[in-house]
């Protein structure tokens, strides 16, 4: 800073003002120091000026799977609450790994972000009682481990998956298979209650054997699929898959045993995205406000950096049952439709 002031014959204060926008400076002056940044290269070091301000403008989020289209809109909605802000937005995908995810958290610690949000993975999280929260706050989004007192942003999953297989239900099914997600983690662990909620509701005896477990990708959903689909005497007559991902490879399982989707086996997945509505047949999917998720979540963070102290906001959002094709499956003892409270049909 002292080599721009120099260059453009004035004082190291005029060269702050100007930089920092924090005081008036004549439009001449203002002009020649410019051209001296220019003349010189001169970059602002942001790490000092962080030191200075005690905050880097900067926050984090960590995803758990980049390659899960449900992320996208996440990422969106805590980007444009962040930019609004004048903050800028680092991302990190663990991929599932416990130790990249503690990896980044760290990283992004060291490089002094001012609050992190993360969509935390399968493990022992025990890390969490010593973090120093109140330096550096966090918030959860679409998953929360045990015992984690933090801000959150989730998902009613109980209720999502209840209205999913309700709708199935209606339409005449009770041999319903399931395919879920990554064991161990809450939103796996909510949509299978929601499931055994809604079978017991309408007095359906709950089978294990139809419960199969996935991994909330594609290779695991195919997998799971093609294990309650080779059941030729006791095959289900729906499937619900508890992920996005997972139901791209539940139709091609279907395709594979030789079955039609909705004429043979209704499907419905949890997660919307664009796509659904274009494939065939379009599918029934349960959609999440993926967007006010990040959204939500950027404005719990800005919060607590400004309230350090208050007690911790866990928000639950509501998601929305897409009827489409995929769930049409007509059956002889199909019973007249009932509208259950999020339905939308398309």
């Amino acid at each position: 800073m002292k080599d721009v002031a120099a260059h453009a014959g004035v004082s190291v204060a005029t060269v702050s003002a100007v930089i920092n926008r924090n005081k008036y400076v004549s439009p001449n002056l203002a002009q020649r120091v410019q051209e001296s940044i220019t003349a010189l290269g001169y970059e602002r070091n942001s790490l000092a000026q962080s030191l200075k301000k005690q905050t880097s403008q900067t926050i984090g989020l960590i995803v758990s799977d980049i390659t899960n289209p449900f992320f996208t809109s996440v990422v969106r909605g805590v980007e444009n609450v962040a930019n609004a802000r004048g903050y800028s937005l680092i991302l990190g995908n663990s991929d599932e790994d416990l130790k990249k995810e503690m990896g980044y958290m760290h990283l992004l610690e060291s490089k002094r972000a001012d609050g992190l949000i993360v969509a935390f993975t399968l493990g022992n999280h025990e890390y969490l009682h010593s973090w120093p929260a109140h330096r550096l706050p966090l918030v959860g989004i679409d998953r929360l481990p045990d015992d984690a007192c933090i801000d959150a942003v989730l998902i009613d999953n109980v209720a999502g998956a209840r209205h999913a297989v309700e709708h199935l239900i209606t339409l005449g099914h009770e041999r319903i298979g399931i395919v879920t997600g990554l064991p161990g983690i809450t939103t796996t662990e909510e949509r299978l209650i929601g499931y055994q909620r809604a079978l017991a509701a309408h007095g359906i005896p709950l089978d294990p054997a139809l419960i199969v477990e996935g991994n909330s990708r594609i290779d695991g959903g195919e997998r799971a699929a093609l294990q309650l689909l080779a059941r030729e005497a006791a095959r289900p007559t729906a499937l619900f898959v508890t992920s996005g991902l997972m139901i791209i490879s539940a139709l091609q399982a279907i395709n594979q045993v030789g079955l039609r989707c909705p004429e043979d086996i209704a499907l419905v997945g949890f997660d919307d995205f664009e796509w659904a509505a274009v494939m065939y047949p379009r599918l029934t999917t349960v959609s999440q406000p993926t967007y006010e998720i990040g959204q939500k979540a950027a404005q719990l963070l800005f919060d607590r950096l400004e309230k350090r102290d208050a007690a911790p906001q866990v928000v639950r959002l509501q998601p929305q049952l897409i009827i489409r094709e995929s769930s049409g499956a007509p059956l002889q003892s199909a019973t007249p439709s009932k509208e259950l409270p999020g339905y939308v049909h398309r």
